[in-house]
């Protein structure tokens, strides 16, 4: 699946974008990595993940990994998807 997801961080006012990141799909689960360099850009722990319409209507209700590091996070597959992560290498 050659979709994208576009990541925002929130910086204590608003959603700002961080960029694109792709998604992958590693037997049943869907999995989203968190570049470091975004992890890098970040202000907060706070993030707001918007995948594309064609993906959610087909995955709805779904589980998704959102990785930051080693730090991971279960979400169900919506529009507008809300993680608190801390970009971690343990």
């Amino acid at each position: 699946m050659g979709d994208k997801v576009k990541i925002y961080n929130w910086d204590g006012r608003k959603y700002r974008l961080l960029g694109r990141v792709r998604l992958r799909r590693t037997k049943d689960t869907y999995v989203i990595n968190l570049p470091e360099r975004f992890g890098d850009r970040s202000f907060t722990t706070r993030y707001l993940l918007c995948a594309p319409e064609r993906f959610v209507r087909k995955c709805r209700y779904g589980n998704l990994l959102f990785r930051a590091g080693k730090s991971e996070t279960w979400l169900p597959v919506e529009e507008r998807m809300h993680a608190e992560a801390l970009f971690s290498y343990r």
